[in-house]
């Protein structure tokens, strides 16, 4: 007879954000528990950013084995968390969160999570490249430590809100805040555009940013992915022929770094990867039997 699952014995995991629905971090963690015969599961939680405090000490008296935040708790679960790990510290936002002796620990898989999505997705590498990260948030501020950690020659981060950009460039050594109409112009041939920023993610819209930042030969990827196709970044770089991608691989990356931080066992990325596999496009119907 095959038990119930989830079980009494099942130790639950979970995302945390707002909102989270779109989340396909359940689909890729539940895979790898399966292919791994753990016996857990995955949730994702809808937690509103005044609740969090009161959900990660829930979480924790109810043995939640660990926990992914997601946008917009990033930075609050840093700040509440009784142990951060060095990485997570240096990019000022948490991402994985492991159960610790008084509460839970920080962690930040995002900045090797891109690197890896980056070298599988592009083929691109850091060293000796210009990079210019759009956006001022969390994800930027991984983008950038990971890129500077890389080799990358220099960083460029630009943002609509110019003072956000001089905030975060301000507190990262040689990262520099620039204009969105001066960027351009300090891109060329093999460097690369991160958008980290939730802009663009409606595939019936158009990507918002200017479209000179996708000058020919450039690499761009997009942080955000959407569950059933790509990014509008994604789209208009391609379009302009550029070598593109949107952040599925990275979520896989990050994802797999924080299921071994949470059980301590290599990652069953063929598992996690066909989990996050989009769906197929529908064949078209032929004319005649419509």
């Amino acid at each position: 007879m095959t038990p119930s699952w989830p079980g009494p014995e099942t130790r639950p995991f979970a995302v945390l954000g707002f909102p989270v629905r779109h989340s396909l971090s359940p689909a890729m963690h539940n895979a790898a528990f399966r292919a791994l015969g753990l016996d857990a599961c995955y949730l994702a939680l809808a937690v509103a950013p005044p609740d969090l405090g009161p959900a990660l000490a829930g979480a924790r008296a109810l043995g939640f084995g660990g926990l992914n935040v997601t946008v917009p708790h990033k930075e609050q679960a840093l700040a509440v968390a009784a142990e951060v790990d060095p990485e997570a510290r240096e990019i000022g936002a948490a991402n994985t969160l492991v159960p610790c002796p008084g509460g839970w620990r920080a962690h930040n898989t995002d900045a090797e999570g891109l690197l890896r999505a980056l070298a599988a997705d592009l083929g691109f590498r850091a060293p000796g490249r210009r990079c210019l990260i759009l956006g001022a948030g969390g994800a930027a501020r991984a983008a950038a430590v990971a890129l500077r950690r890389a080799g990358a020659k220099e960083i460029l981060v630009a943002n609509r809100n110019v003072a956000r950009a001089q905030a975060l460039a301000a507190t990262l050594a040689r990262v520099e805040a620039v204009d969105l109409a001066a960027a351009p112009g300090r891109l060329g041939p093999g460097d690369l555009v991160v958008s980290a920023t939730p802009e663009g993610l409606d595939p019936k819209g158009r990507w918002p940013w200017p479209p000179s930042l996708l000058s020919a030969g450039t690499y761009a990827y997009d942080l955000a992915y959407r569950p059933g196709g790509e990014t509008a970044l994604a789209l208009a770089a391609r379009e302009a022929g550029l070598i593109a991608a949107s952040g599925r691989s990275m979520l896989l990356h990050q994802g797999a770094l924080a299921f071994t931080l949470w059980t301590g066992s290599p990652p069953p990325l063929d598992a996690m990867t066909q989990a996050l596999a989009p769906p197929a496009e529908p064949p078209e119907a032929d004319p005649q039997t419509r």
